[in-house]
């Protein structure tokens, strides 16, 4: 497995480990009486990246390409196969559109630190996003991604990063990190 896909795993599953502490400290800060009730968006977001991240293991050490194969000659028996050009096209503008409002309704709610974990998710959902629209295969997209083979794990990284930022800045606030640096 190369050392890019192996980062990718590790910065998904950090993401998701700081998203369940971020849970964890949320509902400890709600028997303290400070707001926490963000706590059930950080441990889906924890769910999510740690999900994610398993899933590009198993793929990573090709566990899964039998799947594939099943999936198609599924559709083939059933008769899904031969039209699947026009679902494809709807499936991802429809993907595309709904990461793009989940990123914007993220942006909208970042100044609300409760609600700040959906910014979170806006960035988890471009991870999930751009696998879906893989996994949806649509030439023109196959073609794209064969040309740019950086992309994906580009992206990934992305959102790894910006959800792993998110949580840092609530743990922070919530004190978390008081105990370690004296900070306030």
């Amino acid at each position: 497995m190369p050392e890019f896909k192996l980062l990718n795993i590790a910065a998904l599953l950090i993401a998701g480990l700081l998203g369940a502490w971020a849970a964890w400290a949320c509902s400890r800060a709600r028997l303290r009486g400070i707001p926490g009730s963000d706590a059930p968006g950080w441990a889906v977001l924890a769910a999510m990246f740690a999900l994610y991240s398993q899933i590009k293991l198993v793929r990573g050490l090709g566990w899964s390409d039998r799947l594939g194969d099943w999936l198609r000659t599924l559709a083939k028996d059933n008769g899904l196969y031969a039209g699947r050009r026009e679902f494809q096209i709807i499936a991802t503008v429809a993907v595309v559109f709904a990461v793009a409002v989940i990123v914007l309704f993220g942006v909208l709610w970042m100044r609300d630190f409760i609600k700040r974990y959906r910014l979170a998710i806006g960035f988890a959902s471009l991870a999930a996003g751009f696998a879906i629209i893989r996994f949806i295969s649509l030439h023109e997209v196959d073609a794209w991604n064969a040309a740019t083979p950086w992309a994906g794990p580009l992206v990934e990284l992305i959102a790894a990063g910006g959800a792993s930022a998110v949580a840092i800045a609530r743990l922070h606030q919530l004190g978390e990190f008081d105990w370690r640096w004296g900070s306030g």
